[in-house]
């Protein structure tokens, strides 16, 4: 347990630009009264209990690598730091799972499982930082998704210390008909129900082969078509990054070394060779008949082996530019509307303050996709932080607008706590139901997912 400034300072800020604006200024968004290391599960009951009897939130923290400002402590209270939680307990090899403490790192997990020829098929971007528990807390998802899923469907049982102290194991295994799945309750729900301390999750073995190709089409709705065709065929590529022109130019083309023409594709096929082969034949297929251009395949290891450089210098912008990553995921039938709709909103009004949109779809489901749209400002100004909203509410209320939902993956946090009641309607009722009944007190990260 720590009350020393030098660590509570720690705790002011995980990626969110706000937070890191707010801390550079010298005004964090918040900061905790105390900060407590627990090293099992009944060390965190232990404190969440005391901390309801005396109404003290509790914020649980992992890698501190979230980009919606889920984790920091906006009122005060104690930050429960679940590093020290890093035992993998168990690799079962012929159930192909492993169970892990929350604090985990991703990284070192990943590391461990290839030594015995398997993976967890979870890659966020965040991997080298981020821990297990925050995995599943803020519902993310990784860069082999279109195939595997995101977290959720590689969660098969959860250990959850509740609002009230109570260490509860959900069953077993997932997907069973003894009533309602409480599991599905805490992923995504970013400590506000309570603390994730362990999981079990879904492995995979490490792919005998692992196929990449690199395409161009003449425009982004070409590629949509080509890989909305891929998808409902029955195809499953392991990832599938479309970049429209501008993030062709300004994100995919530094990193990979090359310049490349217009809508670049980088599509991943693995598993059995001989799968991954008509796989790939078959996509290619689709991707010629929409007068897509195959390019140099090997460009698609070179994005697979600096896939993390995306999100560090020189690559990533840093203060005082002004950035932020409008995700959201619409169906097929709204998903183009959904992409225009943001050019309107955000791309053209901005333009003159020097923003670029740079928009990429990725995690492909047969019913949909997800489009990355980032926008950087080189420089906000005096009124960044104004700015900063402002961008945010015109790309938010364009997304809805056009049907889509405003989140794929990155959790709500503080970001779109605001929007919550515009995207669930009646629904945010229910989830705040279910909120008061687990914790009366209030004490579990108070302020995010709009609660």
């Amino acid at each position: 347990m720590s009350t020393g400034a030098e660590v509570l300072d720690r705790y002011v800020a995980d990626t969110y630009w706000k937070a890191l604006a707010a801390r550079a200024a010298g005004a964090p968004l918040g900061r905790p009264d105390v900060v407590v290391t627990p090293r099992s599960d009944e060390e965190v009951a232990d404190v969440v209990r005391i901390a309801n009897q005396h109404r003290v939130p509790v914020v649980p923290w992992g890698g501190g690598s979230g980009t919606q400002g889920a984790s920091i402590p906006t009122h005060g209270g104690i930050v429960v730091d679940l590093t020290r939680m890093d035992r993998i307990v168990d690799i079962d090899e012929d159930s192909l799972t492993v169970t892990a403490e929350a604090g985990v790192n991703g990284r070192r997990l990943e590391t461990e499982l290839n030594r015995k020829g398997l993976m967890l098929p979870h890659y966020p971007a965040s991997a080298e930082f981020a821990t297990v528990g925050g995995y599943v807390a803020a519902r993310g998802s990784g860069v082999l998704s279109t195939r595997y899923g995101k977290i959720e469907d590689l969660v098969i049982s959860l250990r959850v210390v509740t609002p009230t102290g109570e260490v509860v194991d959900t069953l077993p295994v997932p997907r069973h008909a003894v009533g309602p799945d409480i599991a599905p309750l805490f992923i995504g729900s970013e400590g506000s129900l309570g603390v994730i301390t362990r999981v079990r999750l879904q492995l995979a073995p490490l792919p005998a082969a692992r196929r990449f190709e690199v395409v161009s089409f003449p425009s982004v709705e070409a590629g949509v078509d080509a890989v909305r065709k891929s998808m409902q065929s029955g195809l499953r590529p392991s990832v599938v990054r479309l970049y429209d022109e501008v993030a062709t130019r300004l994100t995919l083309s530094p990193v990979v070394g090359s310049q490349l023409p217009g809508v670049a594709t980088v599509i991943c096929f693995e598993g059995n060779p001989a799968v991954v082969e008509a796989e790939r034949k078959s996509m290619l297929d689709l991707v010629r008949a929409h007068n897509g251009q195959v390019l140099d395949g090997g460009l698609g290891e070179v994005w697979w082996e600096h896939r993390y450089d995306f999100y560090k210098p020189p690559h990533s912008p840093e203060l005082p530019a002004v950035w932020g990553t409008i995700d959201v995921v619409a169906t097929y039938a709204r998903l183009l509307h959904t992409y225009h709709a943001l050019q309107e909103a955000v791309a053209k009004p901005y333009a003159a303050r020097g923003l670029k949109l740079r928009s990429h779809l990725s995690h492909w489901y047969p019913w949909g996709a997800m489009i990355y749209a980032r926008f950087v400002l080189p420089d906000g100004g005096p009124d960044s932080v104004t700015l900063h909203d402002r961008i945010w509410k015109d790309g938010v209320t364009a997304a809805l607008g056009a049907g889509a939902v405003i989140n794929d993956h990155h959790g709500v946090g503080l970001k779109l706590a605001p929007y919550m009641p515009a995207q669930h309607g009646a629904g945010l009722d229910v989830l705040r139901r279910i909120k008061n009944a687990l914790d009366p007190n209030g004490v579990m990260n108070p302020g995010k997912l709009g609660l």
